[in-house]
């Protein structure tokens, strides 16, 4: 029997219940995600980012970016939205991430979370007055990781070309994570 306030929700045959640590661990594989925000005409709008290194975990992403852009607006009238990480070519892997940004003007943040490689976009380094960090709280991951890579993948499809029956890919996987 159910609590009052608690629910179930009936997963998909083809997705699967994910798993934390496979979750970081495929996390750290990533230094670009795409950051999609809702703009206030209703449309998304989709950006790469470079995910700061430092403190890059399941439970809070960092991106530096310039406040005056649409990003930062649109997430001052919309805090949800979502980052997407994809490899290469070579990789049947990917992962999904919705949540919540917040944006952080403090000085001393900035300073301390400063990183190298964002010194193109910022030539005055952390002490350029128009910076600002987007803190990215993750709520729901929805991730594939196939077990064999790409090369796998490719065989199944093919085989399934042959057998004309679906291809034997990874399932997906979701994780709530708040």
């Amino acid at each position: 029997m159910e609590k009052a306030g608690e629910h179930t929700v009936n997963q998909p045959q083809d997705v699967l219940q994910g798993d934390r640590r496979e979750f970081e661990a495929l996390l750290k594989d990533y230094d670009t995600a795409l950051l999609t925000t809702r703009g206030e005409d209703g449309h998304f709008h989709t950006r790469p980012m470079a995910v700061a290194k430092k403190h890059k975990s399941g439970s809070v992403l960092w991106f530096a970016t310039w406040a005056d852009t649409r990003k930062v607006q649109d997430l001052e009238v919309d805090p949800h939205c979502s980052l997407a990480f994809h490899a290469s070519e070579g990789s049947a892997t990917y992962l999904s991430v919705s949540g919540m940004a917040e944006i952080i003007r403090d000085q001393r943040t900035i300073h301390d979370l400063w990183e190298p490689g964002w010194k193109p976009w910022f030539p005055k380094g952390p002490g350029e007055q128009d910076i600002v960090l987007l803190r990215f709280i993750p709520e729901h991951a929805e991730y594939v990781h196939p077990a064999g890579g790409k090369l796998k993948v490719l065989f199944s499809t093919a085989r399934a070309l042959v057998t004309k029956q679906r291809p034997e890919v990874a399932p997906k996987k979701e994780l709530d994570l708040h």
